[in-house]
């Protein structure tokens, strides 16, 4: 059996809500592994495999709470969370709209519910913005990453801190500011 079907055409606009998508499920990989270096609960751990990513955030910020780790830790680790929070907001106001082509005809317009009696709210999107927002969560989560091996791994015996990142140094094929 033979494919003769001509190539479907690309449609960088789709690709760009594919990233989007596929970069907050590894944001809440990213959260989990940050748990796992914060708080050595397995059945905390166990219970963190089935939640979303503002559950991942919010315990992370409760073995923040009770752990034993050092304020500059403590500090980087909440400032990793509170950019994860605003990532996931973007990500869902991303993924779960409703798209129409902009009266431009250049970009998009994201329609968002309101409340469901209210209406929606519309906001101008383009493939360039969400690739941008993707690259984005990326840096995050090499930060999310040096922090909670920063906070707990790097001070057992015979293992180094990760240093942090220097200005324009690339991070997973993005250059990260």
């Amino acid at each position: 059996m033979t494919n003769d079907a001509a190539p479907r055409e690309r449609n960088p606009f789709l690709e760009a809500v594919g990233r989007v998508t596929l970069a907050g499920a590894e944001l809440d990989v990213s959260l989990k592994g940050l748990l796992g270096a914060i708080a050595h609960e397995p059945t905390l751990l166990m219970y963190a495999n089935t939640q979303n990513t503002s559950k991942l955030i919010d315990l992370c910020k409760i073995a923040l709470g009770v752990g034993h780790l050092e304020p500059e830790a403590v500090a980087e680790i909440s400032t990793c969370l509170a950019r994860a929070d605003k990532c996931r907001d973007r990500r869902n106001a991303i993924v779960h709209a409703i798209y129409a082509p902009a009266e431009s005809g250049a970009d998009f317009e994201a329609m968002n519910p309101v409340r469901k009696s209210v209406g929606y709210r519309v906001s101008a999107v383009s493939a360039e913005e969400m690739e941008a927002f993707a690259d984005d969560v990326t840096v995050l989560r090499d930060d999310m990453f040096r922090a909670g091996w920063n906070a707990r791994a790097a001070k057992l015996p015979g293992m180094q801190p990760i240093p942090p990142r220097a200005p324009g140094e690339t991070v997973n094929g993005v250059t990260a500011n």
